[in-house]
């Protein structure tokens, strides 16, 4: 990966993304918006470019552990960001429900492990139906592309303020806010299942994936400097997700 990919101009970008969270809020006519927290890089970059972007005070974060899997620094990553923000934060602990949901149906690892993205984001719009705001995802380019996301979970959400950046550029716009090392250094997971770690997961780090998506999109997979084995385990995720991408398919009755 180039350094001239790396080396964008982070003002500006900060600039356009609190003026996109602060026009969707005012154009959708909502108060505010309400996000999970995960104490992870993409989440905390969020929190920082809402808190940039609008009154805290109309900012809502959930931090929503699973007893078992969420390691404790990631919690107390979250807590001490939304205190810091001055933001509203509520935790829910949701382990005990989805035990008993999963005590009555088939036993899957992954599927358990969607469950409770999907159980994270009806907590979110609950919220945002309560209080007319807006649920603000957190996902990025990368896990966009590569469908590294829950459908109807992670990935359900009305705004995406990252999903323009690469994972490797977010980690650079997150020193440039300030967040922590320890934020913006640790690796990234949805935290499905314990010790989960989504580049062990996919067997690649996402500098590697974020080079092969510059050269997929650029439609140069050819000079692609990764190896050929490397990019088809990518460019086969990308087909293989590309229904979470797409709208819904709708029967046309005429």
């Amino acid at each position: 990966m180039s350094e001239d990919f790396l080396n964008l101009n982070y003002n500006t970008i900060i600039d356009e993304i609190t003026r996109f969270i602060s026009e969707q809020v005012r154009s959708r006519k909502k108060n505010g918006v309400v996000m999970g927290l995960s104490g992870g890089l993409d989440s905390s970059v969020c929190l920082v470019l809402a808190s940039r972007s609008i009154q805290r005070n109309r900012i809502m974060g959930l931090i929503m552990p699973e007893r078992g899997l969420t390691p404790k620094k990631d919690i107390d990553n979250a807590r001490d960001l939304a205190k810091e923000m001055k933001i509203k934060s509520k935790e829910i602990h949701f382990e005990r429900a989805k035990k008993i949901l999963l005590n009555e149906l088939p036993k899957n690892k992954l599927s358990g492990g969607n469950l409770s993205a999907r159980l994270r984001m009806a907590f979110l719009y609950h919220y945002a139906a309560i209080g007319n705001l807006l649920v603000l995802g957190t996902s990025d380019k990368s896990e966009l592309l590569i469908g590294y996301f829950t459908k109807f979970g992670d990935g359900a959400a009305d705004i995406l303020p990252l999903g323009g950046l690469f994972k490797s550029q977010v980690k650079m716009l997150g020193k440039h806010l300030g967040l922590s090392e320890q934020i913006v250094n640790q690796a990234s997971s949805p935290r499905f299942w314990r010790g989960h770690v989504a580049e062990k997961e996919i067997g690649l780090s996402y500098h590697e994936i974020d080079t092969i998506l510059q050269c997929y999109l650029k439609n140069d997979l050819n000079n692609c400097k990764q190896s050929k084995k490397k990019i088809k385990l990518i460019t086969n995720m990308i087909k293989k997700s590309q229904h979470k991408r797409e709208q819904i398919p709708i029967f046309n009755a005429l």
